[in-house]
């Protein structure tokens, strides 16, 4: 399944509410996650071993704004 932001957004919501910026239940992080459910092209930042939630989300909130505007053009 491709990461959109509309996904990110609530997969980051979700995991924020239950998780806060730590580890599920499951001992993942959110960016192993993320990596596992989603299908991540070569260009995105590789979020794997990223600690926090949070920065992992900024991250690919950054990264796929700048990828929807490059498709735009």
């Amino acid at each position: 399944m491709e990461l959109t932001i509309e996904r990110l957004n609530i997969e980051y919501v979700s995991w924020a509410v239950e998780f806060g910026n730590g580890k599920n239940e499951k001992d993942l992080r959110f960016g192993q996650y993320i990596h596992d459910k989603y299908e991540l092209d070569e260009e995105a930042p590789d979020v794997f071993y990223y600690e926090g939630a949070e920065f992992t989300y900024n991250t690919l909130l950054e990264y796929l704004h700048i990828k929807d505007v490059k498709n735009t053009l």
